[in-house]
């Protein structure tokens, strides 16, 4: 008898055991706060990595059956970023799933930004260059040395740069930010160095004012004295398109030459 009693206690035993529910219904939805969002991907990862999917319906729904046991859930959507991260973890060997609630951003967001001078002026027209993963983009300053452009969250590369400069650049990492307007890329003007000597027939000009002229708006550049022996030099002169010499005691002018490179033994012969 008692033997009887002992073999129906392992039978019901038993038959707890196979009865007991080794899965359990996950569901929740995504969403951007403001509305549901579909077509998200939600993956569960067990503690063997191996790996789970379900996407969300057109309402931001998503249920999916798996094993118990401990998950890390990851939710990606194009355009979006997760605000759960990576490393969201849930337990689910002995606590009942609660309804998810998965939160994403858009990743959109719009950049401004100034290209400047070694004073602070703003440099119209300088050509910016931008790197958003994959995606390039080419666009120009403004009159006011303004550029702008929209992205996305990430890795951004920005660089600037105009004839008679150097260039210069910055890299962002964004993460959540929506709006930036707080990016001033300087760049350094590109100086030169003049030298020569004035001259008149066989003599050298001494102790006589000369004049580096502006070609484009007739405005002087820089003035000096020769020296004794009729020489003369500037430095730190920037890049200019035209430009010319003037003797004003002579009323001479020169023909206009670019200032693009140094320019030494630049003779300035005024018959």
């Amino acid at each position: 008898m008692r033997f009887k009693l002992f073999l129906c206690f392992i039978l019901a035993f038993s038959l707890s055991l196979f009865g007991e529910n080794k899965t359990i219904t996950i569901s929740g939805f995504v969403t951007d706060k403001e509305f549901r969002l579909g077509d998200a991907t939600v993956c569960f990862f067990d503690s063997s990595n191996r790996v789970n999917c379900v996407k969300s319906g057109i309402n931001g729904e998503f249920s999916i059956e798996l094993p118990k046991n401990k998950y890390r859930i990851t939710v990606k959507k194009d355009g979006y970023t997760s605000l759960v991260g990576d490393n969201f973890f849930v337990d689910y060997i002995f606590d009942p799933p609660e309804r998810l609630v998965l939160n994403m951003t858009d990743n959109k967001i719009a950049i401004y930004g100034k290209v400047i001078n070694n004073f602070g002026e703003p440099i119209k027209d300088a050509q910016v260059k931008v790197k958003i993963g994959e995606e390039l983009l080419d666009i120009n300053t403004n009159s006011s040395g303004i550029f702008f452009f929209q992205g996305h969250v990430g890795l951004i590369s920005i660089f600037a740069q105009k004839s008679g400069f150097y260039g210069n650049g910055v890299s962002l990492l964004i993460q959540n930010e929506k709006f930036i307007n707080d990016i001033s890329i300087a760049l350094e003007a590109k100086t030169f160095y003049i030298s020569g000597a004035l001259v008149r027939g066989n003599n050298y000009l001494k102790d006589v004012d000369l004049e580096l002229i502006n070609g484009s708006n007739n405005k002087i550049i820089a003035s000096i004295k020769t020296s004794k022996d009729g020489l003369f030099e500037f430095r730190d002169i920037l890049n200019y398109e035209k430009a010319y010499f003037r003797v004003p005691s002579l009323g001479f002018k020169s023909k206009t030459f670019t200032i693009n490179k140094d320019l030494r033994q630049f003779n300035i012969f005024t018959d």
